[in-house]
């Protein structure tokens, strides 16, 4: 959903007319004097208020902004303070306090010099160092005294608010101590500090450097230039993370499109459908009619009949019965009384006809019915930088893992936030614990399993007791088939739904069907974790030579870490910026790589780590130590 943003305070600053624009005292968003300016970097001042209340009308239509665009010039200005605290942010600029002497003066600008001297001329400039208007004489002779030399001063036909602020806002003044120059820098708390800085809080500081001297150390490191690719990573990462979110509102536009459309079509086709259905049910209706009025009509006929009959039979009753022939009368009687046996032997009927109907069940659904389909709405957010340097694990849970002495060299997340473990024991199984780290469902029947991962909806087990891999069905469990290996193996690992297994002496690829695509030779007989980059390279430890490899998917060795820290490296798992994490069981430590195999850390005073598990989207990542205490750290 698109957010609207309240331009209105754009829309006044860039509205003055010429005449509020050469009015320097007048702020540009609120017309009026200025009340306690600020000035920017950009060099614009505002009223305090005024900014505050721009910057909290522009950061409210985000979640939070890291800075904000100028209301004059929209230079983009980066926030002064903490990015989640923008009405704060106003009174962490500088006070312009040449304006705010500006805006107290009279109308009449005399120069001051001379007001002293109980003259008046007036004023052709302004100095913005002694913030004093002066006439054309004592311009002329403030430049020429040595103390005042230096001055800035400004030709009042040339003054404007975006060019008027205190000189030492142009000089790097210290932020505590507004008129001293910054002239050392800390080490120890990595600040720049002036010189009464250094007597109040720095005394007891034990590295301290001139600005000189750390600015020398800084060029010949070359930090700068180090400083800067940082900076033209995270740009690349925000660009990125950018673009894909561009192309996630087309994606989700077009999803919807898709979805009205099938929508549409769908209705049509139900409307279509239910139109053929009603014309069949009135055609039914029709005949059951037709059929009735046809059965109806001949019972009517047959009773019209007996009437007809019964009515001729009384006539000639009514005709004998004045009759004086004897004869007639007593023909005439017995034909009737004959008519009437047959009247009364005959089997009339009278037919009774209904026509109902029984509505379909579905329609009776379909009357209910609240919405014409489910619309799923997922959302899930994922950092975009994060500094691994800056990782410090807070522990939150710690628990035993279920069963009786279990052996755990290993474990992984689930896509829906759900852990795995397999209990490397002959009658092993695998456990599932929930987001809650409850134990929730349990795979029995497994011979030495030892490592258990997700591939698509599939639950791939390696058992290193029957050389297989034992393929599950996520949704229920329930077994899908066997992948016969027919090696010793381990951990296993997979990359755009291929799949590698660690086999001691040996790395197998595979895909999900079991056919094996290659083998790789590795050093070493004690290869039994394993995981992969987003590059496509396969990464080991081995525990016995102390080292972790990174290999190709031809074989090759791109690199090979070793370390007089690391001893005994057991699990791995790599995060999606591409660093690596190694669990150093003999060691106690957690070694942290970069992609190239490089050393960035080390967090130590982890006992005995069997493996660490990362799941970035929660911030969290696992540890279990012992091969049977699981603990959960916040990242």
């Amino acid at each position: 959903m698109k957010t609207k943003v309240d331009l209105s305070f754009i829309k006044m600053a860039t509205s003055l007319d010429s005449s509020s624009m050469e009015d320097v005292t007048l702020c540009s968003i609120c017309f009026e004097k200025f009340k306690s300016p600020r000035f920017l970097p950009c060099t614009h001042s505002f009223c305090h208020g005024c900014l505050s209340s721009y910057i909290v009308n522009v950061c409210k239509s985000t979640e939070f902004r890291l800075g904000f665009n100028c209301p004059l010039c929209r230079e983009y200005i980066p926030c002064p303070g903490a990015f989640d605290t923008p009405d704060a942010w106003a009174g962490l600029f500088p006070l312009n306090e040449v304006l705010e002497t500006i805006v107290k003066k009279p109308d009449g600008k005399l120069c001051d010099a001379c007001l002293r001297e109980n003259e008046s001329e007036n004023a052709i400039g302004f100095c913005l160092s002694c913030t004093e208007y002066l006439c054309k004489v004592c311009t002329k002779y403030h430049k020429r005294q040595l103390l005042s030399r230096d001055h800035t001063i400004c030709q009042l036909n040339e003054m404007k608010s975006g060019n008027i602020f205190p000189e030492s806002g142009n000089i790097h003044s210290c932020p505590k101590h507004k008129r001293e120059t910054v002239k050392f820098f800390c080490n120890d708390h990595q600040q720049s500090c002036c010189s009464v800085c250094i007597g109040i809080s720095h005394r007891k500081c034990e590295s301290i450097d001139t600005v000189e001297d750390a600015a020398k150390n800084i060029k010949q490191n070359r930090q700068l230039d180090v400083l800067l690719g940082d900076m033209k990573n995270v740009e690349k990462k925000l660009t990125k993370a950018k673009s894909e979110q561009e192309i996630n509102v087309a994606e989700i536009e077009n999803s919807v499109d898709e979805i009205i459309e099938k929508t549409e079509r769908e209705f049509k086709e139900l409307v279509d459908h239910l139109d053929i259905l009603k014309n069949k049910h009135l055609d039914e209706v029709a005949d059951a009619l037709k059929k009735g009025r046809g059965k109806l009509s001949e019972c009517t006929n047959v009773l019209t009949d007996g009437i007809q009959c019964t009515n001729y039979c009384c006539r000639n009753i009514e005709r004998v019965k004045e009759t004086e022939n004897d004869a007639e009368m007593v023909m005439t009687y017995y034909r009737v009384k004959e008519r009437l046996l047959q009247l009364k032997r005959f089997k009339c009927t009278k037919k009774q006809i209904t026509i109902s109907e029984k509505k379909s069940q579905v329609l009776k659904e379909m009357r209910n019915m609240e919405s014409f389909g489910d619309v799923e709405y997922a959302e899930s957010d994922r950092r975009i930088t994060y500094d691994v340097n800056d990782i410090a694990l807070s522990l939150v849970n710690e628990f035993s893992i279920d069963g009786e002495n279990p052996i755990v060299w290993t474990g992984n997340f689930l896509s829906n936030g759900n852990f795995v473990f397999a209990d490397y024991i002959p009658d092993g199984r695998c456990f599932i614990y929930n987001k809650d780290w409850k134990p929730t469902e349990v795979i029995d029947g497994l011979s030495y399993p030892f490592e258990a991962i997700q591939a698509g909806e599939e639950l791939l087990v390696t058992c290193d007791g029957t050389k297989s891999i034992e393929v599950f069905s996520l949704s229920d469990l329930h077994k899908l088939r066997s992948i016969k290996i027919n090696e010793t193996m381990y951990g296993i690992t997979q990359h755009n739904g291929i799949c590698y297994v660690a086999c001691g002496n040996k790395i197998i690829k595979f895909n999900l069907s079991g056919k094996k695509l290659r083998e790789y030779k590795v050093e070493g007989n004690y290869n039994i974790h394993i995981s992969t980059t987003k590059d496509g390279h396969i990464v080991y430890s081995n525990c016995s030579l102390n080292t972790v490899t990174a290999i190709t998917d031809q074989g090759d060795t791109v690199w090979q870490y070793k370390h007089i820290k690391m001893r005994v490296p057991r699990g791995l798992d790599v995060d999606f910026v591409g660093n690596i994490f190694v669990a150093a069981r003999g060691s106690d430590n957690i070694h942290v790589l970069s992609g190239a195999g490089c050393l960035i850390r080390i967090i130590e005073d982890i006992p005995q780590p069997m493996f660490i598990k990362l799941m970035e989207e929660r911030s969290i990542c696992c540890v279990c130590s012992n091969r049977r205490i699981m603990k959960v750290y916040k990242l």
